[in-house]
């Protein structure tokens, strides 16, 4: 488990693609990697991923063919940043949500709105159904970060981004057309779903 608040910006040193398999290798701050070890679970923009190899600050990953098709990992590209946590301990504290690492699809980003201290984005998922589980002032996880979401329009939705938000993670330098990973709220998926089965059984 996570909870959305990013500890690190990490580059990515090499993407080697093959089909239905892509072997990745990031670079993070000297700081990161002190207690990590292989087979540790960090979320990168958002998706648990398992070290299968650790040399100095460089992390190595093997991506499966399930994880890339309901990720933007089928379109990365060395140089590109990525937002990164560790996964929680027991006794850590939670600044965001829970969050599983579990990618639940993609969205487009469609607008942005620059303001002096803050932005306002605009997101279009990529499967409608997302809609549902996506609830004013409910809590959504893009890219790795815990976000609450602002304003609901049809088949759109928006986050705001405060100061740290933008100083501390990759989402501020998204442009639009680009797509983000994001993980619907577990509670609010458990929720629609139960109420979904009681009245439509």
């Amino acid at each position: 488990m996570f909870s959305g608040i990013i500890q690190c910006i990490a580059i990515i040193k090499l993407v080697i693609k093959k089909k239905n398999f892509l072997h990745l290798i990031i670079k993070t701050p000297n700081f990161f990697n002190y207690d990590l070890k292989r087979g540790d679970s960090i979320a990168n923009n958002g998706c648990c991923l398992t070290i299968s190899k650790i040399n100095n600050n460089l992390l190595y990953f093997d991506i499966i063919k399930n994880t890339l098709d309901v990720t933007t990992f089928k379109e990365v590209k060395k140089g590109d940043y990525l937002n990164i946590e560790k996964s929680l301990k027991l006794i850590d504290f939670i600044g965001g949500h829970l969050v599983s690492g579990h990618i639940t699809g993609i969205a487009k980003i469609i607008k942005i709105n620059n303001y002096v201290y803050s932005k306002t984005i605009w997101l279009k998922p990529y499967y409608k159904s997302q809609m549902k589980y996506i609830i004013k002032k409910g809590f959504i996880c893009i890219d790795g970060i815990s976000l609450t979401i602002d304003k609901i329009h049809i088949n759109q939705f928006s986050i705001n981004l405060i100061p740290e938000t933008i100083i501390k993670t990759s989402l501020s330098n998204k442009k639009i057309n680009q797509y983000v990973n994001i993980e619907v709220d577990l509670y609010t998926k458990i929720s629609v779903s139960t109420i979904e089965k009681l009245f439509y059984q």
